[in-house]
């Protein structure tokens, strides 16, 4: 309670609030805060219902943050909703299973340490102090109290603790990581032969034969793009600005709405101090007022009320500083509060009032007056905005209408000229789109190759470029695929058969010469056969200089070769060569910890690594011993 009030009064939460807020509404939704109790279920949980409502303003908290994130680059198109709606859902369960496990554990946050989060985020901060200003308009703009926000906070403090507490039970051993030091630290006796593949590529010639055959067996490879030329007409908010006029009448009755408004939004406020005597838990209200009286003999007595209220109000943040709790709006600490301040002249000490806190006596120490603007201050202001939002209505109301003629019109001259706009056409773009701000639309891109629109020559969808432009197409050519001639595409066949040829004579070079190393022949006499020389590498690191890097890989991932033994193996370097690489020995890497700081940290990271896999499977036999049904829609 000391919290809620101090969140009411003290405003360091507000612009956190949001960020905190807008991180649990799109896990949670609003239902949370306002159940809907006429909303149907979509999921039960261990008997505990999740609600459509829930879902839905889940749902969409997602989709916004989706939107936020991607920008200009947001496309609704791209979306499927039955999958987003699926994986909101299946957090909402998962949500829901751990806050059941937290209760079943009988885990809970202390007032105190809520208080001491939620003072200590730097965004609730305003020049280092808290703002009351600023943490009631946030509340107010989510529609929430700080009541609703404590819970909502409370039940997010409580899953961060299960996911830590289980997460961070994971830990690695100092044996672990000398075991992980030594593999690190591992060397290997390794040589290879290199089988050169510029050497095989330039003795290759493909045949006529072979390059018609491989023309026909690929043709899908040598087709030309399926390309579109569209023509379409934009309707831009902005062009549509100089037809909106306002009269100096019109902007007279605007301010006048205006004023009206600020008047009912913009009360009076008053600093206030208080005393809070806490009912509930800590006292009932008998003792309450048995305290109270003792305060209010003090004060009568002439001692000071910032005094007192560091020595008995129950609320440690406005205790501190005197019962201060800054400037306070009427309306949101309930009507007895208000009522009481009400009456009080400046200075003045009221009776004890009961509130949802418990007894608090109320002092104002400063009054500031709701100031309203002239005319001449805010018409500059009004103008511009009630142009926006006539611009708005008709870019909303010809949008509609150069859908609904577009739809009945059978190519774009009709919408054009009924609306006073140009017919433009595009350059020739395939499914990946073009390289203007139009063509690389998606839901332009996405038009364009739509049946309808492709294939039965109909206009166009009304597509949203962006929230102040909009426009139709339709399709002016469609260029098919088409097989481009042989000639055209020779060299690249001709380059394909060489590198096919290439490899696969390689590999059979690499394989004959393993099959011979294998069964003992010399390994310099196999070498020399070939016309190869072998390189070497004692002790190699797994990040030997001036060796390939894919051939480390390989060599590091070989099995350890018997007593006196080798092991073989081949791999192709990014160049096409192939080598035929044999191990010779393993040297196991030096185990001790030589940095205890990196060791720590290496040690952290696989822990924390270790804690997520460990957490998921957690959650994963919650869900398996858990009672949960999923409703289906009708």
């Amino acid at each position: 309670m000391l919290q809620t009030m101090r969140e009411k009064s003290k405003s360091w939460i507000t612009f956190v609030v949001v960020g905190v807020i807008a991180f649990m509404m799109a896990i949670t939704g609003l239902e949370t805060l306002a159940p809907n109790p006429n909303s149907s279920d979509v999921a039960k949980v261990n008997g505990e219902e999740i609600s459509r409502f829930q879902l839905s303003q889940s749902v969409d908290q997602q989709r916004r943050a989706m939107i936020q994130q991607m920008g200009d680059r947001f496309d609704p198109a791209l979306i499927d909703d039955k999958v987003l709606q699926e994986s909101v859902l299946n957090n909402l369960i998962e949500r829901t299973l751990l806050l059941q496990a937290a209760k079943s554990g009988k885990m809970d946050v202390s007032d105190t340490s809520l208080d001491q989060l939620i003072l200590s985020i730097p965004e609730f901060q305003q020049d280092g102090q808290f703002n009351q200003e600023r943490f009631q308009m946030v509340l107010r703009s989510v529609g929430m109290t700080p009541l609703q926000f404590r819970s909502v906070l409370r039940e997010d403090i409580l899953m961060n603790q299960m996911q830590s507490g289980i997460a961070g039970s994971e830990f690695v051993t100092a044996a672990e990581i000398r075991q992980l030091n030594s593999l690190e630290r591992q060397t290997r006796d390794i040589a290879w032969l290199t089988l050169e593949a510029e050497k095989v590529r330039n003795s290759i010639q493909p045949s006529e034969d072979e390059i018609s055959t491989y023309y026909e067996a690929h043709s899908e490879r040598f087709m030309t793009d399926e390309q579109v030329v569209i023509q379409y007409v934009e309707m831009k908010k902005a062009d549509l600005k100089g037809d909106i006029a306002i009269s100096d009448q019109e902007l007279r009755d605007e301010y006048h709405r205006y004023t009206d408004q600020l008047k009912e939004t913009n009360r009076d406020k008053q600093q206030v101090s208080t005393i809070l005597i806490e009912t509930g838990d800590k006292r009932d209200l008998a003792a309450a007022e048995e305290r109270a009286a003792e305060v209010e003999a003090k004060l009568a007595a002439g001692e000071s009320f910032a005094e007192l209220a560091k020595t008995y109000s129950d609320d440690p943040i406005t205790a501190q500083k005197g019962g201060d709790m800054g400037m306070v709006e009427a309306g949101f600490f309930g009507d007895a509060f208000d009522d009481a301040l009400a009456e009080l002249e400046i200075g003045q000490v009221s009776e004890p009032v009961e509130t949802e806190f418990g007894l608090q006596i109320l002092t104002v120490t400063a009054r500031e007056k709701a100031t309203i603007p002239a005319f001449d201050e805010v018409k500059a202001q009004l103008l511009s905005d009630m142009q926006a939002q006539e611009v708005d209505v008709l870019f909303l109301d010809q949008s509609r209408l150069l859908a609904d003629i577009s739809f009945e019109a059978s190519d774009l001259t009709q919408p054009a000229e009924q609306l006073g706009l140009e017919i433009k056409v595009s350059e020739p773009f395939g499914r990946q789109g073009g390289s203007d701000e139009i063509t690389s639309n998606a839901r332009v891109i996405a038009e364009a190759f739509d049946e309808e629109v492709l294939d039965l020559g109909a206009n166009s969808e009304l597509i949203e470029i962006n929230p102040e432009e909009v426009l139709v197409l339709r399709v002016k050519d469609h260029k098919q695929p088409e097989l481009k001639p042989l000639d055209q595409v020779r060299d690249s066949i001709v380059q394909s058969l060489k590198e096919e040829k290439t490899r696969e004579q390689l590999q059979e070079q690499a394989e004959h010469l393993i099959v011979e190393l294998q069964e003992g022949m010399d390994s310099k006499k196999v070498a020399a056969d070939a016309g190869l020389e072998w390189s070497e590498s004692d002790k190699a690191a797994r990040n030997q200089p001036g060796v390939a890097r894919q051939l480390l890989v390989t060599a590091f991932k070989m099995p350890h070769p018997a007593e006196g033994e080798q092991s073989f193996d081949r791999t192709e370097l990014p160049n096409g060569d192939v080598a035929v690489i044999a191990l010779n020995s393993v040297h196991p890497g030096e185990a001790a910890i030589d940095d205890e700081d990196q060791a720590r940290m290496m040690a952290s990271y696989i822990a924390a690594g270790n804690g997520r896999v460990v957490f998921d499977q957690y959650v994963r036999s919650l869900k398996d011993d858990a009672k949960i049904k999923i409703y289906e829609d009708d």
